[in-house]
């Protein structure tokens, strides 16, 4: 997941967005490291909130390519 990397790059911390999106920093780190899942309405407000969709976001590195 690119959870991390995108909130690094937008300059916020654990907090500031488990703030700005209605849930524990806890909980927002174990999202950021793959040990939770997130609900769906998480998963929409971060997606909103950084900009990129929610495939980008949680399951690109899942997604098999065909060539």
């Amino acid at each position: 997941m690119r959870l991390a990397k995108e909130r690094e790059s937008k300059g916020l911390t654990q907090k500031e967005v488990a703030d700005k999106i209605g849930i524990t920093q806890a909980s927002l780190s174990m999202i950021e490291k793959g040990k939770r899942v997130g609900s769906d309405k998480t998963k929409i407000k971060l997606s909103k909130l950084y900009g990129k969709t929610i495939d980008y976001l949680f399951f690109e590195d899942k997604i098999t390519k065909r060539d």
